[in-house]
């Protein structure tokens, strides 16, 4: 153990805890992850009476003493950064021999959540490249493919620029369902050799809430059972506004 670890006071350790696990659930981490994390970072301190209780919204350390500490913190918007959360994840591991103070362990912390992201350009270049992809894979031409990048760049682009109204995620993906749909059925209008199936398919896979859904079976198995079914519920419902988006276009323009 080192001396800077050691001269961190209790609550200095339970604040660099609850940052990291807060860095750690906004970026798309399992519960049981961030409930390790914090445990083992407080541990290192000698401090084996914590105990935590995390949902994919908040996070709560206490103990079980009568006049014993409680801190909370809420999470209200959740992302997937696996570079974050391997980064947390190994100075967790490696604190007992962290060489940095608190001040500048809570820098550490600050500076990797500002760490730029891409912007919405790049981002929606990859969902259309990753659309297209997906249109070949299923059996999809070079129209198709050509389509698909459209409807992932055009809804990705379209989401991301709402996301400055802070509209909730559900309305977003009903958006992102009807771009997907409404350039679909364009494109196959204005070219025979497009697969309508094929180009929605192929579009709608950037959106595919996979990765929640996979932390939820995660959490699920791992005895989270608050956690688990609400990851599971977002991701079906996540998957059912992009539906209801594709649907509603789709009945307009057949009707």
């Amino acid at each position: 153990m080192t001396e800077k670890v050691m001269a961190m006071s209790q609550e200095e350790v339970l604040n660099i805890a609850l940052t990291a696990g807060k860095i750690l659930l906004t970026s798309g981490a399992e519960t049981y992850r961030v409930e390790d994390t914090i445990i083992r970072l407080c541990a290192w301190r000698k401090m084996d009476y914590v105990k935590v209780f995390v949902t994919p919204t908040a996070i709560i350390i206490g103990d079980e003493k009568a006049h014993g500490f409680t801190c909370m913190t809420r999470v209200t918007a959740r992302t997937t950064n696996l570079s974050l959360i391997s980064a947390v994840s190994e100075m967790s591991y490696s604190f007992g021999k962290w060489s940095l103070g608190y001040k500048e362990t809570k820098l550490f912390l600050e500076e990797l959540r500002k760490l730029p992201v891409p912007s919405k350009y790049v981002t929606s270049f990859a969902s259309g490249i990753a659309a297209a992809c997906f249109a070949v894979m299923l059996g999809g031409n070079f129209a198709d493919f050509g389509a698909a990048f459209l409807t992932g760049f055009a809804a990705m682009l379209a989401v991301k620029q709402l996301a400055v109204l802070r509209i909730t995620s559900f309305w977003e993906n009903a958006l992102a369902g009807m771009i997907i749909a409404f350039v679909a059925l364009t494109c196959c209008q204005l070219n025979s050799d497009c697969t309508q199936e094929k180009i929605i398919v192929g579009g709608i896979m950037p959106f595919l809430p996979g990765v929640s859904f996979t932390n939820g079976l995660r959490d699920f198995m791992a005895g989270d059972l608050l956690s688990g079914n609400s990851r599971i519920a977002e991701a079906f419902l996540f998957a059912a506004s992009l539906a209801v988006g594709i649907a509603v276009v789709l009945r307009i323009w057949l009707a």
